[in-house]
């Protein structure tokens, strides 16, 4: 939710960047609502549906959706970090982009391992891989908003 209002202040025509960090905010926030049901549904028995997801698979294509949209984001830093011609700037920007890889990987290995696992342990397992996924998500965010933030910076 946080870089999907910052990113509010960006026109996002012919800025992939912006329009990858929006989508992935959207994804996440698609993500959060999935999770805090299935958690409800898992803790407290709900049996009331509050997500546009309608399966395990559906958050796992989401999760490599949003991998792929960090690649893009990545790309364009890249590329703002080669036309840059403060040294200091570029430094800050790689710095904000460094974590993105590691924390796509997790994310993937998070959902693989999530899906794989999916109805095999019991609750409280389930629950902590979802948080897990929800700690990871977290992070990539602030990691996509802070190479969004250094980007401008160097542009």
């Amino acid at each position: 939710a946080v870089v999907s209002t910052q990113s509010t202040g960006y026109h996002e025509e012919d800025n992939g960047m912006i329009t990858a960090a929006r989508k992935i905010a959207q994804k996440f926030q698609q993500m959060a609502k999935y999770t805090k049901g299935r958690r409800e549904i898992l803790e407290l028995g709900s049996t009331e549906e509050k997500s546009e997801f309608s399966s395990m698979t559906d958050m796992i294509t989401t999760c490599k959706e949003i991998i792929a949209l960090t690649k893009q984001i990545q790309k364009h830093a890249d590329l703002i970090s080669k036309n840059c011609p403060d040294k200091r700037l570029v430094m800050s920007l790689s710095n904000s982009m460094e974590p993105m890889g590691m924390l796509s990987q997790q994310l993937n290995i998070i959902a693989s391992v999530k899906a794989a696992a999916c109805g095999k342990y019991d609750e409280s397992a389930e629950v902590e891989a979802d948080e897990m996924l929800t700690i990871n998500a977290q992070n990539l965010m602030k990691s996509v908003r802070d190479t969004v933030r250094a980007s401008e910076s160097c542009s």
